[in-house]
C-alpha cells in the first residue's frame, strides 16, 4: 500500500491542489490528512471540499480545525491566528462545520497511529520538537509508526534521535528507507504554510510494501495564495509574507 500523508494546509487551496494532482501522479492507494484544513488562509470552505473528496480518506482534527468548531477556544491562540479563525467560521457551510467537529483527535491503521499533535495529549496540541514530547508519543502507543503534523516542519525521530529532513539538497524527492526494528515518530510537514524555510508543498508517501518514506516538495502559486490573503481584512499580512520565505 502507498500512503499519502499530509497535513497543515491552512486553507491554502493552491497548495493543497499542487498536493492532491501529485499524489494521483504517484499512484497513492490511501489518503491521511492529519488536521489544521482551516486557519490562516483566504480559502477553507475550498480546502474542506477537496479533502474530503479524496478516496479512501483518514482524516484527524487539528487545533485549527477544532477552534473553528469551538472545541479548543480561538481565543487562546496567537492574535492573528484567532482573527483568522473568527473569520474561517463565517465561511463554512453547515455541512463543512459538522465534518470538522466529527473528526478524531487521533487514528489508528495496522502498525500506524495518526495524530495532529503529541498523541500522548492529543486534545492539549503539543508540538513534538523535542526528547520530552517525543519520549511521551513514544509512551502513548505501542505501534512503531507515529505520524504527526502541527510544527510543520517535515522531521523524523526515532527513540533517540531526531532528524530534520534538509531539502535543499537534493531539491527533488527524498526517499529514506525506514529500519523496521526502530519506531518512528514521522512528521510530514505542511502543505500550505511550510516553515523550513523552503516554501514549497511538503507532503510524504510511505510505501508499506518497500518500508520506505518518500518526501515530495511541490511548486504552487505562492502569489496567489498570498493576495488571497492580503484581500481579506480579518486576515494578517504576515501571514502573505511569510508564505514565499517558508517560515
Amino acid at each position: 500500500m502507498r500512503l499519502a500523508v499530509f497535513a497543515d494546509i491552512h486553507a491554502n487551496l493552491a497548495a493543497l491542489q499542487a498536493v492532491v494532482d501529485d499524489m494521483a501522479k504517484c499512484h497513492v492507494h490511501r489518503h491521511c490528512c492529519l488536521g489544521d484544513i482551516v486557519g490562516y488562509g483566504p480559502r477553507p470552505e475550498e480546502c474542506i471540499g477537496l479533502v474530503r473528496s479524496l478516496p479512501r480518506l483518514i482524516c484527524i482534527r487539528g487545533n485549527h480545525d477544532a477552534a473553528a468548531t469551538w472545541q479548543f477556544s480561538p481565543y487562546g491562540m496567537q492574535k492573528r491566528a484567532t482573527a483568522a479563525i473568527l473569520w474561517t467560521m463565517d465561511q463554512l457551510s453547515t455541512d463543512s462545520t459538522a465534518f470538522l467537529k466529527g473528526l478524531p483527535l487521533l487514528r489508528t491503521m495496522g502498525n500506524m497511529l495518526f495524530a495532529h499533535a503529541n498523541p500522548y495529549n492529543p486534545g492539549a496540541f503539543r508540538y513534538v520538537l523535542n526528547s520530552k514530547y517525543a519520549r511521551r508519543s513514544f509512551g502513548a502507543t505501542g505501534r512503531p509508526l507515529i505520524f504527526v503534523g502541527h510544527t510543520h516542519v517535515p522531521m523524523i525521530i526515532t527513540r533517540r534521535n531526531l532528524f530534520r529532513i534538509d531539502f535543499q539538497q537534493p531539491h527533488g524527492p527524498l526517499v529514506r528507507r525506514l529500519d523496521p526494528k526502530k519506531r518512528h515518530i514521522i512528521n510530514c510537514g505542511s502543505v500550505g504554510q511550510p516553515r523550513d524555510r523552503d516554501p514549497r508543498a511538503c507532503y510524504c508517501i510511505w510505501d508499506t510494501r518497500q518500508q520506505t518514506l518518500e518526501y515530495r516538495r511541490l511548486e504552487y502559486d505562492v502569489a496567489a495564495t498570498a493576495a488571497g490573503i492580503e484581500a481579506i481584512d480579518a486576515l494578517s499580512d504576515a501571514m502573505a509574507r511569510r508564505l514565499g520565505r517558508g517560515v
